[in-house]
């Protein structure tokens, strides 16, 4: 099963106008076993549903190879970022529900079904300055 760490979605202003949306996170896997998450996450989807039904999928999806923290207290914790962009006219603080889509199959079996995350997130806008 896995779960995340922080679920704080950053929106930044983009020079084309569009907002670039930025999850970076932790994925928590809770497991009895230790194993390399990569040979086994089969599938991974996430999107973004805003207050107004507006649905930002997230196109950019990535994790390490190599847990940051090894199998302990049945755990692994591995990095994990996502991203996105949207036509968004006014970027603010608020909040979205993010859905998290995944499958992992140790066997390739029709059985090991694709499972969901699905939490009410914090939507944090930041500010970039450039000096000249």
């Amino acid at each position: 099963m896995l779960t995340l760490a922080d679920t704080s979605i950053r929106l930044y202003r983009r020079s084309d106008e569009r907002a670039s949306l930025r999850l970076r996170n932790y994925f928590i896997v809770t497991t009895k076993v230790g194993f390399r998450l990569s040979a086994y996450l089969r599938d991974i989807s996430c999107k973004l549903t805003l207050p107004s039904k507006q649905v930002i999928i997230f196109d950019e999806i990535a994790f390490t190879e190599d847990p940051i923290c090894k199998f302990d207290m049945e755990t692994m914790v591995h990095d994990f970022w996502a991203a996105g962009i949207a036509d968004l006219k006014v970027i603010r603080n608020g909040l979205g529900t993010l859905r998290l889509d995944y499958r992992i199959s140790f066997t390739g079996h029709t059985s090991e079904k694709a499972q969901s995350l699905e939490v009410v997130v914090p939507l944090i806008k930041r500010t970039s300055s450039y000096a000249l």
